[in-house]
């Protein structure tokens, strides 16, 4: 995905569009302790939606509002943060992770167009979040994941994603590889699968894009060649991996485009790292949110029963 700027709305404001194509309805799943609450607060921060973000810890977080939330340290109940990213209302729906709670979790699902998958990149994934990707894939809906906790001593990226392959299926496939500091722990930076270029977030937001450093090229190759056949699969032009196989360099945008539909049509789940407490890749998965997921026109009304139990939708 291409690299953009964020738009903010101005501390405190109330993010507002006028039209339901500039919405996004997207659920956050995932077990306990996996980082979504963390992860909105961020994003929060990120669209300036507010000023300072808060922390589960301390219960300051807008989603755990709740006094049993505060007191626990967890979510207990279903809560939405609307943001705002290059015009596009995004609404962040926060579920709790404990099974006590499933049903908070599955009115989040029916409310939601699209779902992200959030997991720790230190604690990989419990059984309920593979059967809720299970149930997702049985209505077709559109699903990507964010791979957090970067910044721990114990974080593996790569083994995440190779878990969320063997769990998942397939199309499950990273956009954007971690790039570790000097201390080989911290990441500091992003690697463009597509782009084939650099994000240094050593300063906040991406200022530094430059080339990738020769050692890391053949990590990059092998997982573009990849990504890149994915995408290709998935296209609607049937021409284009007959191309691809015979030589042809496909360009980057013809690349995104496909790769932006293959997302909206639930055929094709990108994987992006990030670090809510850096700010690694938060630009990129709200540009996923934006570009990639559906607008609420694109998703059939879920079915409900009449009071007289005919079924019908509203």
């Amino acid at each position: 995905m291409a690299q953009k700027n964020h738009d903010k709305t101005g501390t405190g404001d109330a993010p507002v569009v006028d039209e339901p194509g500039r919405i996004r309805n997207v659920v956050l799943v995932g077990h306990s302790g996996a980082g979504k609450t963390t992860l909105v607060e961020a994003l929060l921060t990120a669209t300036g939606t507010i000023g300072r973000a808060g922390t589960v810890v301390d219960g300051t977080t807008v989603c755990d509002h709740d006094p049993a939330a505060v007191r626990q340290q967890r979510s207990v109940t279903l809560a939405c943060a609307p943001i705002t990213h290059d015009g596009v209302k995004v609404n962040l729906l926060d579920t709790p992770g404990y099974a006590d709670f499933v049903g908070e979790l599955r009115a989040g699902l029916r409310a939601a167009d699209a779902a992200l998958f959030v997991v720790s990149a230190v604690d990989g994934m419990d059984a309920a979040t593979a059967t809720l990707w299970e149930e997702c894939a049985a209505v077709g809906m559109p699903r990507a994941v964010a791979v957090t906790r970067l910044d721990h001593a114990r974080a593996d990226f790569d083994e995440t994603v190779a878990l969320c392959q063997r769990v998942f299926g397939d199309n499950v496939l990273p956009l954007y590889l971690p790039m570790l500091g000097d201390d080989g722990v911290s990441t500091v930076g992003l690697m463009g699968l597509i782009s084939q270029r650099v994000f240094d977030y050593t300063r906040g937001h991406p200022a530094d894009v430059r080339e990738p450093d020769p050692e890391h090229l053949p990590a990059i190759a092998e997982a573009r060649a990849e990504l890149i056949e994915g995408i290709i699969a998935e296209s609607e032009d049937e021409t284009l991996m007959d191309r691809y196989l015979g030589g042809e360099t496909i360009e980057s945008g013809i690349l995104v485009e496909d790769l932006e539909k293959a997302v909206a049509r639930g055929h094709f789940y990108p994987v992006v790292p990030v670090c809510a407490p850096t700010g690694v890749g938060l630009d990129v998965l709200l540009e996923l949110l934006t570009a990639a997921f559906p607008t609420p026109l694109e998703h059939d009304l879920p079915v409900v029963t009449g009071t007289d139990g005919s079924p019908g939708r509203r």
